[in-house]
């Protein structure tokens, strides 16, 4: 089991190694951080919420969640618009510019996934699906327990 806990490892370390070469180039291609792309991220998938939820997400102080919310509206990836549940509050909302650029992101990342998969036969790309699955529920199912 040592051995294959050292080429894993070393599989995940090149991996995550690909992934971030991939990141910083797309990113720097389409001048947008990773915070960036993280906090667009989040905005697409759970929707418009305000600095102070975002600030909690990622643990970091309201007045750095600013900072980075200016200088994304600055270039056009977000916006501030009123609550909708409370109109005295302001969210926070990706724009057409910022969902286009994550999915040239995305477009990136999926290139690397496309890469593994042709390497592999049909049932072998199962196979690591269904692995894969089954590593990231089990990551998930213990962080759970741990805060729950």
């Amino acid at each position: 089991m040592k051995g294959r806990v050292g080429e894993l490892a070393r599989f995940i370390e090149r991996l995550s190694t690909r992934f971030k070469e991939t990141d910083m180039v797309s990113a720097s291609r389409l001048e947008v951080s990773d915070r960036e792309l993280t906090l667009l991220r989040t905005l697409v998938a759970d929707g418009p919420m305000i600095t102070k939820e975002l600030g909690g997400r990622f643990r970091v102080p309201v007045s750095t969640m600013t900072g980075l919310v200016d200088r994304m509206e600055e270039k056009g990836l977000v916006r501030r618009a009123p609550g909708r549940r409370d109109r005295r509050s302001i969210e926070l909302e990706a724009t057409a510019a910022g969902k286009l650029a994550l999915r040239q992101h995305t477009r990136g990342i999926e290139a690397i996934a496309r890469g593994m998969l042709r390497a592999l036969p049909a049932r072998d790309q199962r196979t690591l699906i269904t692995i894969l699955r089954r590593v990231l529920g089990r990551k998930t199912s213990s962080r759970e327990r741990r805060l729950g």
